[in-house]
Order: C-alpha cells, then sequence, then structure tokens
C-alpha cells in the first residue's frame, strides 16, 4: 500500500501541488506515543499548518484512506479545508472495529491455521494493534451525525458511500461517488503496488484541478536538520547507493567497532516493519547502544524502481541492495554488522553473509528456501510456483488441507502441473546440463561451512509450523543434524505468526539480537549513554508549489 500511495502523491506533486505524507504519532518512523484519536487529529493539523507556512498553500486538499479518510472528514469539519478525498471512510466506528475483530480472526493465525495468542481486550490485525483508550474513541466515531459538511467538495470512492455523498450534498457540499476497483486487493496484500489507473487519474484531476492555471510560488526550504530524537536514540533518513532508502537509528554515544544492524524488508512491507515492529526493535536496541539501519530495497516502500521494474522479491541481485546498506553503516569505522530478515529478507540476508566477510551474524527468521533454484528450479517468484513436495506432503497430515481440496478451494490442477514441470527441470538439470563450479551450484551446508569458518554465525528462528521447516530438514536434515550443521540449535517460537507480529516472537527476536551485541558492547562500554535525549520532532520533505494533499 506504501507503493501506490507514494506514487499517488509524486502524481499530484507533479501537476504543480505541494504534497505532504507523514506517520501519525506512534505508527511507521513517528514519535513512539500511543495511538489516541486526538494525537492522529493533532498530527493532520500540524501537516497542513507546515504546508500553509512553508509551501505557502493556497487551497488545502485532504486526501485519506480507510481510517486516514474518516479522520479527514473530521479534521475538515472543523473548516479551512477546501477539498476532501474520502477513499473507502468508514461511516460508524463501532462498524469499523467489528469489521477489524473479524479480520483479527482471519489473518491472525499460526502457521497450522490456530489463533495467535493474545492479551485479553487487544483487538491486533496482522500486527497493527488498537488499544483500548482508541477503541473507545473510534466508537463514538460517526460521520452522519455531521450538521454540516466537511468541506465544499468531495470525492468519495469506495463501496456503500452513496447515501453518505447524498447527504453532503443536501447540507450544502458538491459530493460525487464512485468505486474503487480491486480495493481488497490493496488493502490486503502487501505486494500489490499500484491501484487502477482510472481510479489513479479520477483522484489527480480532482485534487489539482485548476492548479497548473495558477502561478508558481516558490518554496521555503525545509529545515535542514532531518533528526529526529527520542528516550535512548535519535534517527535521520538516508539516501543512498543507486536510490536507496533507509532510516539510520543511532544510540546518544555512538562506540567504536561495537555491532550494527541492518534491516531488511519482510516482502514488501516498508522499513517500518510489519506492525511498525522494526522501528521499535531499531529503538530498543539504541537503549543498549546499537546503531542500526533500516532499509527500502529497491522496489519497495521509499526507494526507487528496479531496473525490471518488478518486485525485489527472490531475486538474487538484491543482495547488491544489502551490500550498499553495508557500506554506509561501516563508513565511519569497521564495525561488524548484523543482517536481519524475514522470509524474503531472511533469502537475501543468507546469501549476503555468504558473499561479504563484513557480515558476522545473519538472523533468518521463517527462511522459506535456503536457494530458489534448488527449491523451485526455472520458476520465479511471480509465477507463483507450488511449495516444495515435501510441504504437500506435511499440509495433507492436517484436516484443513483436505477440506480445501475436498471443496474445490485448493488449485490441484495447477499443483500438479508446476510439479511435474519441476520434476522435469530436475531431470534436465541433473543429466543434461555440466556441473558447475558457481554458487549455486554448491550445497547449502558448504557454504553455511565456509561461513562458520570465518568465525561468521547463523541464527535460524522459525515459527511453530512454517513451511520454511521442510525446505530445512530438506537441505540439512532433522533439527538436531540442522544444529550441527550451523554451529547451533533452530529455534521455533510457539504462539508466532510467519510474519513474528506477536509479542512471544518478538520477544524472541529481541533475547537473540541481545545475545548478539552484548557481548562486544560490553568490551566497549563508557557512561556516555546513560545521558539519553528525550526530544523529539517531525520533518515533512515539500514538493510543488500551490495547493496540498
Amino acid at each position: 500500500m506504501h507503493r501506490w500511495w507514494r506514487d499517488l502523491s509524486e502524481g499530484i506533486a507533479a501537476a504543480g501541488c505541494a504534497v505532504a505524507r507523514f506517520d501519525y504519532p506512534g505508527e511507521g518512523d513517528s514519535e513512539d506515543t500511543p495511538v489516541r484519536l486526538a494525537s492522529a487529529c493533532d498530527a493532520i493539523r500540524g501537516a497542513v499548518r507546515v504546508l500553509r507556512d512553508e509551501a505557502k498553500a493556497e487551497e488545502i486538499v485532504l486526501v485519506g484512506l480507510r481510517f486516514g479518510a474518516t479522520l479527514a472528514a473530521l479534521v475538515a469539519a472543523e473548516g479551512g479545508v477546501d477539498r476532501l478525498v474520502l477513499l473507502a471512510p468508514f461511516t460508524r466506528g463501532r462498524a469499523y472495529l467489528r469489521e477489524m475483530e473479524m479480520q483479527a480472526r482471519l489473518v491472525d493465525i499460526e502457521p497450522d491455521g490456530t489463533p495467535l495468542v493474545k492479551r485479553p481486550g487487544l483487538l491486533s490485525v496482522g500486527g497493527f494493534s488498537v488499544n483500548a483508550d482508541l477503541k473507545e474513541d473510534v466508537a463514538q466515531i460517526d460521520l452522519c451525525r455531521a450538521a454540516r459538511p466537511p468541506a465544499p467538495r468531495i470525492l468519495l470512492l469506495g463501496p456503500d458511500l452513496a447515501h453518505l455523498a447524498a447527504k453532503f450534498t443536501q447540507q450544502g457540499s458538491r459530493a460525487e461517488a464512485g468505486e474503487f476497483p480491486r480495493l481488497g486487493c490493496l488493502l490486503t496484500d502487501a505486494h500489490q503496488s499500484s491501484m487502477p489507473e482510472a481510479t489513479r487519474t479520477r483522484i489527480l484531476d480532482f485534487v489539482s484541478e485548476d492548479a497548473a492555471e495558477r502561478p508558481g510560488r516558490s518554496l521555503c526550504p525545509p529545515a535542514a536538520d532531518t533528526t529526529m530524537t527520542g528516550a535512548g536514540w535519535s534517527e535521520a533518513p538516508l539516501r543512498f547507493g543507486n536510490g536507496l532508502f533507509g532510516i539510520r537509528c543511532q544510540p546518544p554515544a555512538v562506540l567504536p567497532r561495537t555491532p550494527a544492524v541492518l534491516f531488511v524488508n519482510l516482502g514488501a512491507f516498508v522499513h517500518s516493519g510489519h506492525g511498525r515492529h522494526t522501528t521499535t526493535l531499531a529503538r530498543t536496541l539504541a537503549r543498549f547502544g546499537v546503531t542500526s539501519l533500516r532499509m527500502d530495497l529497491r522496489g519497495v516502500g521509499d526507494s526507487a524502481d528496479r531496473p525490471d521494474g518488478e518486485s525485489p522479491l527472490y531475486k538474487l541481485d538484491a543482495v547488491g541492495d544489502l551490500r550498499a546498506a553495508i557500506d554506509v553503516l561501516t563508513e565511519d569505522t569497521a564495525r561488524p554488522v548484523i543482517v536481519v530478515g524475514a522470509c524474503n529478507g531472511a533469502y537475501l540476508a543468507f546469501h549476503a553473509i555468504c558473499q561479504d566477510p563484513r557480515i558476522t551474524a545473519a538472523v533468518l527468521i521463517n527462511l522459506y528456501c535456503f536457494d530458489w533454484e534448488l527449491t523451485h528450479g526455472g520458476e520465479s517468484y511471480g509465477a507463483k510456483p507450488a511449495r516444495h513436495i515435501s510441504a504437500y506432503a506435511a499440509m495433507l497430515l492436517k484436516w484443513g488441507t483436505w477440506r480445501r481440496l475436498l471443496t474445490g478451494a485448493a488449485p490441484v490442477g495447477k499443483i500438479v502441473r508446476s510439479l511435474a514441470r519441476r520434476s522435469t527441470a530436475r531431470l534436465i538439470d541433473k543429466f543434461v546440463k555440466p556441473a558447475g563450479s558457481n554458487e549455486r551450484s554448491r550445497s547449502i551446508s558448504a557454504r553455511i561451512a565456509d561461513v562458520r569458518r570465518r568465525g561468521a554465525r547463523l541464527v535460524v528462528i522459525y515459527s511453530a509450523g512454517d513451511l520454511g521447516l521442510v525446505d530445512l530438514r530438506t537441505q540439512l536434515g532433522s533439527l538436531d543434524e540442522a544444529a550441527a550443521i550451523l554451529g547451533e540449535p533452530v529455534r521455533v517460537i510457539a504462539d508466532a505468526d510467519h510474519a513474528f507480529s506477536a509479542e512471544p516472537a518478538q520477544a524472541a527476536l529481541l533475547h537473540e539480537l541481545r545475545n548478539l551485541t552484548a557481548p562486544r558492547l560490553a568490551e566497549y562500554q563508557t557512561s556516555e549513554q546513560s545521558n539519553p535525549s528525550s526530544a523529539g520532532r517531525i520533518s515533512i520533505a515539500l514538493q510543488g508549489p500551490l495547493r496540498t494533499a
């Protein structure tokens, strides 16, 4: 979602309008404050003030999606907003909370399909938590009770919004409603990076109408200091490598030669992590004296597109993005680097530690496969190949799999065809293609042996029942055999989902990172770490002259 949101903002800026994208307090890269309705609305007001003062905006347009759309309507109702784009807003808070509770039952499950264990009373959906105070705030929302329309002109896109548009029209606003095709896919699939072109064009036309006819204004440059500080940490955005973006998080006193941690994207989730967990981990580590960089691979988040225009998932050339990030972490001192990644991030971290001696440890979370070619032959990730044949064997032991097969929910024909193609490709590789001496032709255990010989460590962690365990057993044998090859036990965490968003999983991950960094830090401990700064501020980048979205 982040990717198409960024694309929309760039389209609005290209039309001559000033644009601000921001994270609410307690979300993304913003300050560590419990999310409340009042603080979220204050953030919108603050962004509007910045754009009026620095961009000299003559008109204000708020564009919001789902919860953000409803917040935009609430703030706009206070006055001072000229246009409003509401993308799938919820009208009544209680109905929205019921929808989130239903989503939580579908999303928050362990790999075997059992519900995740949660704290009583906590509403958490895919790692994104709604605290009790925010639930109470949201429950009181009802846009239909508004006495007047929130803006003179309103565009509403999404299902079942005609009645709200009609109400705003009766109250004197020029409101129009329309559909938002593929909205469900955009909201639930992190790999979906673009909205329908017709929808994008309609939003751009509405927001930037008449912008080209107005004279341009020169912008006051944004503040040069983009550092944000909190209790025991400071952060700054970075542009590096070939169009890469990341956030460097540092302790108050950076100690020489102490480890630095590089966080790699989980799938297509941005640098702040699934449910913002990477931001939280980075700031916690800074309080222990550890510098970190959470990055976006090319094709993800705020980094540039890849040359092929595709996703970086399971693309080995993306290892070059990791090397560019390590260059940044080691530019001031020859510090050891620990790489942390889940799923695709774990895949890239494994290949990076095999190639780059600056990496002294890699934490591989729910590694789906060690080598895509060994597991999937010539099939690309974009082709959505069938799983390893042994994975299907393991799944057949579960009643849920049989139920999907019997009801036709599982694509049996596609699975069989894919497995047949893969078997044929492996026979050709074995008997026709000459044996090569490149990196892929070597066994996984041989590569791990090379990593261990130079003193580097591989910490492998799985959610109980994760399908990546199948590839682990295929390549390295039983858990005991894998432990002998790795030189340390394979960690299997109960009550954890694939994204490691549950509290027990996050606690286990922090424990492993502390074990990796603490021995080094103890050698260079200083008293300077006892003076954290607590000041906090947010910088917003501005583009274009006239109107704000």
